[in-house]
């Protein structure tokens, strides 16, 4: 019965011996599959077109520039603009706003300021390089964007 017992324990050990093996070899073959790499949706805009005319302009150097936009396209309600520029001390600063047009609006103009006021007193940025500008058109025909780089 002992040898029994000692048969039975050594054919187990073997047996499991044999099962860590396999596994290990069996883990050691696979490839490695790369995860699938997740591809963001993102909604393309379309741009707006060539009768869309967009100008940026200095008014006062290093304190306002003019925005003007005409050809503004049929159907709009409104636009979003956005100013980025690269300031000497402050890093990255702009300017965001959305303005709210007539259904007769085909022209737009705006002088902005670049820095910021309050009570009065303004404090300008010392702009340094080229000023993007971004608009977004919404209107009946859904939105379209207009994207350009300034020299000032």
């Amino acid at each position: 019965m002992e040898e029994k017992k000692k048969i039975a324990v050594i054919g187990g050990v073997a047996v499991f011996s044999i099962i860590v093996v396999l596994v290990f070899l069996q883990s050691r073959n696979m490839k490695k599959i790369p995860p699938k790499a997740v591809i963001p949706t993102e909604e393309l805009i379309p741009t707006v077109d060539s009768s869309v005319r967009v100008d940026l302009k200095t008014k006062i150097p290093g304190q306002e520039v003019t925005l003007t936009v005409e050809g503004i396209p049929n159907g709009s309600e409104s636009f979003e603009y956005s100013l980025s520029y690269e300031t000497k001390q402050q890093g990255t600063q702009g300017v965001i706003g959305t303005v709210v047009l007539d259904a007769s609006s085909s022209s737009y103009e705006k002088d902005i300021t670049l820095g910021t006021c309050s009570s009065g007193k303004c404090v300008y940025h010392e702009v340094v390089g080229k000023v993007m500008l971004s608009l977004k058109f919404v209107g009946s025909y859904g939105e379209r964007i207009f994207e350009k780089e300034y020299s000032l």
